[in-house]
């Protein structure tokens, strides 16, 4: 194995490494995306859940003070509903972010890759000229050696 062939194998084994590092990145935000989204979906459905019952409960008339309590519970929901909202546009972005380094690094693993296969055909290229000129050679000496042999070994007609 020559010396640049070494320094390809090491290079895609460090893109290899680099790559699974970003495929682990990724996989960990996803999770981390898919949770936060399924909690403001359950933020979500819990306020509206107790809306909906404290509604049926003001239809049956309530006091001012169980309707103020009522009105500073939702908008602490409220604000827990956009806090958690928040939170999933930034794990979003980290997903996105983290999806554009597994790309790159992909495509570096692909490009390593493909330079090895370019380097493997090449110098298989080389062999077969190589192969082929030492046979186009070893076939020429032959030719040569045959045609020169049998001549020589006759001896000199003479003409009548």
């Amino acid at each position: 194995m020559s010396q640049a062939d070494t320094g390809l194998n090491a290079l895609l084994e460090q893109a290899q490494a680099a790559r699974d590092e970003a495929l682990s990145q990724f996989e960990s935000t996803r999770k981390a995306h898919e949770q936060a989204r399924q909690q403001l979906q359950s933020l979500h459905d819990f306020r509206q859940q107790y809306q909906d019952r404290w509604r049926q409960q003001f239809q049956q008339a309530s006091g001012m003070e169980i309707m103020r309590s009522y009105q500073e519970f939702m908008n602490r929901m409220a604000e827990a509903e956009a806090e958690q909202a928040r939170r999933v546009e930034l794990s979003q972005a980290n997903l996105e972010r983290n999806r554009s380094m597994l790309l790159e690094r992909e495509r570096k693993v692909a490009a390593v890759t493909k330079l090895m296969e370019r380097r493997a055909s090449e110098q298989s290229l080389k062999e077969q000229r190589r192969d082929q000129k030492a046979t186009d050679e070893t076939a020429s000496r032959l030719h040569a050696a045959n045609r020169s042999g049998p001549l020589s070994a006759m001896p000199a007609s003479s003409s009548p």
